[in-house]
């Protein structure tokens, strides 16, 4: 009788495992895709439409990939640096995984070089200056010390 009862009990458990995995079979089919391009809420997508810039010749993409340089993600700023190189043929001695700092420098050197080419930045150049009085410059500041102010 114990047996009977703990196979009765596995094949419910069986029998929900089941329903929760059809049902999140069927919930996954409910969700919309995510839009493919430089603002998607889905990496993926973002990182899709970085790829497929390095092709384009317009002033747009070239100034989305730039803008991506500035980006909390690692993988966007290496894919944009390489759009940008394949683009360009230039890095402008900008690394993805280097200092903030010395990203940010290398981002000013990316604003620059569109600004000579006659590309219009107005777009992301207030986002930059915010970001830099956020205190996103890169500059460290001493951590205060125990019974100093």
């Amino acid at each position: 009788m114990v047996h009977a009862q703990l196979g009765g009990r596995r094949v419910l458990m069986g029998i929900g495992y089941g329903v929760v995995i059809v049902g999140l079979g069927l919930v996954s089919g409910c969700i919309p895709e995510s839009k493919p391009g430089f603002d998607s809420p889905a990496p993926s997508k973002r990182l899709d439409a970085i790829v497929d810039a390095s092709g384009l010749e317009d002033d747009e993409s070239l100034v989305k990939l730039v803008e991506k340089l500035r980006s909390y993600d690692p993988a966007e700023r290496m894919f944009a640096i390489r759009s940008l190189q394949i683009r360009t043929g230039e890095t402008l001695g900008y690394d993805h995984a280097g200092h903030d700092w010395k990203r940010l420098e290398a981002f000013t050197r990316w604003v620059d070089y569109l600004e000579e080419r006659g590309i219009d930045i107005s777009g992301f150049a207030a986002d930059m200056a915010d970001s830099v009085d956020d205190g996103e410059s890169g500059e460290e500041t001493p951590m205060d010390q125990d019974g100093d102010e």
